[in-house]
C-alpha cells in the first residue's frame, strides 16, 4: 500500500472506473460493476475521512475503527454547519 501514518480500507459504492481516476496514492480495486474496495492513506483520520467523502456515495469502513471514529467527528461537525449561519435561499433571490 503507502506510508502515509493513517491507513485504511472501504468499499465505495462507486465502479472502479469511477474511481481509478481521483486515487494517486491508493489501490483500487473493482469488487462488481457498482463497487470498489479503496485503501488510502492521509496524515490523519479526519483527512482521510474528508477525502473519501467526497465521493457521493455510500462508504462501508472495513478497517481500522479509527476511520468510523473519524467519520462520526466529520458527521457531527457537517451537522452543526448545517444548523448554523443565515436560511439558505434559493440561487437568484
Amino acid at each position: 500500500m503507502n506510508t502515509w501514518p493513517c491507513q485504511a480500507e472501504v468499499i465505495l459504492d462507486r465502479p472502479a472506473h469511477e474511481v481509478i481516476p481521483y486515487v494517486r496514492d491508493g489501490l483500487v480495486e473493482a469488487l462488481d460493476s457498482s463497487r470498489s474496495r479503496l485503501q488510502l492513506g492521509a496524515w490523519s483520520w479526519a483527512g482521510l475521512a474528508a477525502t473519501l467523502a467526497r465521493w457521493d456515495a455510500d462508504i462501508e469502513v472495513v478497517s481500522p475503527a479509527e476511520l468510523r471514529a473519524a467519520f462520526a467527528d466529520l458527521a457531527d461537525r457537517a451537522k452543526r454547519a448545517a444548523g448554523s449561519g443565515p436560511a439558505v435561499r434559493p440561487l437568484g433571490e
